[in-house]
């Protein structure tokens, strides 16, 4: 399902579509990805409600939710599954209150957010309070979005995770994930010249460009965080979250189908 002309989610995706080695395909309508769901217009409603969402599963820390709510169609089960919780990566989370500080911060302070920014890729994958909960909604077949504010790093894990036990290559998941540059380049282009006029730090620029955009070494950090444990993704799922061989061979029936 392509996203229609005038919606203004940046960096929304559906997984539908992609392709699987054997030949099938990621089934469309039915896994989502996506930005901060608060819709803009009329359009982005309507939007919202023709995908027929079950549910919503949102990757946030708290302050992210307080400061900027979803807005869901009636119906639609919301679960917030924070990814950082109450571990030292909640500080990466964009709240107000983290970009204010960055505006104070040392030069030694700056080089540990950019070492804890490449530290959460190996820590995300074993986020197990957070992503069991999306486990969960894809074990019972729903139809269900995943999102984080931007879309690309808690998101961007989530659905590496779910395109390799679907079957994809990590090539296939690799490219999916950094196609965030592409959808979020205009909105991350206004940002960086915005802050351009203004008076900053150059480590402060350095922090905020590296941390608007995705990365290769980020995505092989989570990645091998991963496969440097784990022989297969089948036995790192059945290990971490209780995904069973039969929970797979359901996911693979409900969410891929033939290719037209």
């Amino acid at each position: 399902m392509e996203t229609p002309q005038g919606i203004t989610f940046s960096n929304f995706r559906d997984l539908g579509g992609l392709e699987l080695p054997d030949g099938r395909v990621i089934r469309s309508g039915k896994i989502f990805r996506a930005c901060r769901l608060k819709p803009k217009t009329e359009e982005d409603r309507a939007f919202l409600s023709s995908l027929h969402l079950d549910s919503v599963v949102d990757l946030r820390v708290p302050r992210e939710i307080k400061e900027k709510p979803d807005e869901l169609p009636d119906g639609v089960e919301y679960v917030n599954a924070s990814v950082f919780g109450s571990t030292k990566f909640q500080v990466l989370a964009p709240t107000n209150l983290t970009k204010f500080r960055l505006l104070f911060c040392t030069d030694s302070q700056f080089a540990e957010i950019l070492q804890g920014i490449k530290d959460s890729y190996a820590y995300m994958p074993y986020a197990r309070d957070a992503y069991k909960l999306l486990f969960d909604r894809l074990n019972d077949g729903k139809t269900v979005a995943f999102h984080c504010t931007a879309g690309k790093d808690r998101t961007g894990v989530a659905a590496m995770m779910i395109e390799l036990a679907l079957g994809r290559t990590r090539e296939q998941a690799k490219q999916q994930y950094m196609l965030s540059n592409e959808k979020r380049a205009g909105s991350n282009s206004k940002v960086m010249k915005l802050m351009r006029r203004l008076p900053l730090r150059d480590e402060l620029y350095e922090v905020v460009e590296y941390s608007s955009r995705v990365h290769e070494e980020l995505f092989d950090t989570a990645y091998d965080a991963i496969f440097s444990k784990y022989p297969t993704i089948e036995a790192f799922l059945s290990a971490e979250y209780g995904v069973t061989e039969k929970n797979l061979e359901d996911w693979k029936r409900t969410y891929t189908a033939a290719a037209e």
